[in-house]
């Protein structure tokens, strides 16, 4: 039975006990569609009403909470693609300028105006104040905790589960340490051919620079087969750097995605329920109070089993 057909067959049982023979405990009826608007009218009542609407508050600042961590992930998610296409655009020039009669001053100055580019879209990658992609100076990478989801265990009882997100692995510029940078740490290795190369592609003046030998991803008029081929590999391994990053953010992001709609729906689901009990007379009283119990346990039930996911999910960061 899926989760909406127990609501409505919990709608049901309590429709149903409106039909109960009334005990001798059971208050006398309200008047039909007459809201319960103070304990001294039928503590019962209010209580359970109080305790769900209470509820209903908790879930809609889980849902802004969640709502912040999925920006938070879309916003680097966005700027980690973006920046691959720009590097993409990168290695193509690089590509080209090994052509017999490239013009690779005019390419330079390509690669150039796209580097600016990327400064510009690390940069601007923030939200609320946080920025997966970049690093100012006295900045270093740092585990970011987010609300990822909620769940319930019984009436009252609203746990929040955190997600944690390394930016180390999503950094792509720093100007305090160039090392925690995709882009501004030195990629080193040797090409095809057997030559050593060693480059990086943004220069942000960082307090700590790339490690030497490295050098600046740049063309000139007299710039060697070799030196393509190593700022080539170089490239290719920043793109490698940037593949994991959106692939890190790609698995938080759906974490946390499975989990929006469903917050936003809960509180609609209890306000109706209890209306409905509460405003259409207040016969049966044993059993309406049975009711909404079986009520918050299927929330509680159905926000455990949409969590399942995430749980597992958020053992991939630890």
């Amino acid at each position: 039975m899926s989760l909406l057909q127990s609501l409505s067959s919990t709608a049901t049982f309590s429709r149903a006990g409106e039909r109960v023979a009334p005990s001798a405990v059971v208050p006398a009826p309200a008047v039909s569609a007459r809201k319960v608007d103070a304990a001294a009218e039928n503590d019962s009542y209010w209580s359970i009403t109080t305790s769900l609407g209470m509820g209903s508050l908790s879930l809609s600042s889980a849902a802004d909470a969640t709502g912040r961590a999925a920006a938070l992930t879309d916003v680097a998610a966005l700027g980690i693609e973006t920046t691959t296409g720009i590097v993409m655009d990168i290695r193509e020039r690089l590509v080209e300028a090994r052509s017999p009669g490239a013009d690779r001053n005019a390419l330079n100055t390509e690669i150039g105006a796209l580097k600016e580019q990327l400064a510009a879209v690390a940069a601007s990658s923030t939200y609320d104040g946080q920025n997966w992609l970049h690093l100012d100076a006295g900045q270093r990478p740092k585990v970011q905790s987010v609300i990822a989801s909620v769940s319930r265990s019984g009436p009252g009882e609203l746990s929040v589960n955190v997600a944690d997100f390394d930016t180390g692995r999503s950094v792509v510029t720093s100007s305090e340490n160039a090392a925690d940078g995709v882009l501004t740490r030195a990629h080193a290795g040797l090409t095809r051919s057997g030559g050593g190369y060693a480059y990086f592609l943004l220069d942000t003046n960082a307090a700590v620079p790339p490690s030497s030998p490295a050098r600046e991803v740049s063309l000139a008029g007299n710039t060697s087969s070799t030196e393509l081929d190593g700022m080539i590999a170089a490239v290719d391994s920043m793109l490698t750097g940037l593949y994991e990053a959106g692939a890190s953010l790609g698995v938080m992001r759906k974490g946390i995605a499975g989990e929006d709609g469903f917050l936003d729906s809960i509180p609609e689901m209890t306000e109706s329920a209890v209306g409905e009990r509460i405003e259409t007379g207040m016969t049966g009283d044993e059993a309406s109070r049975a009711a909404l119990q079986v009520r918050d346990q299927l929330q509680a039930t159905g926000l455990n089993i949409a969590n399942g996911d995430m749980r597992v999910l958020s053992d991939l960061f630890r």
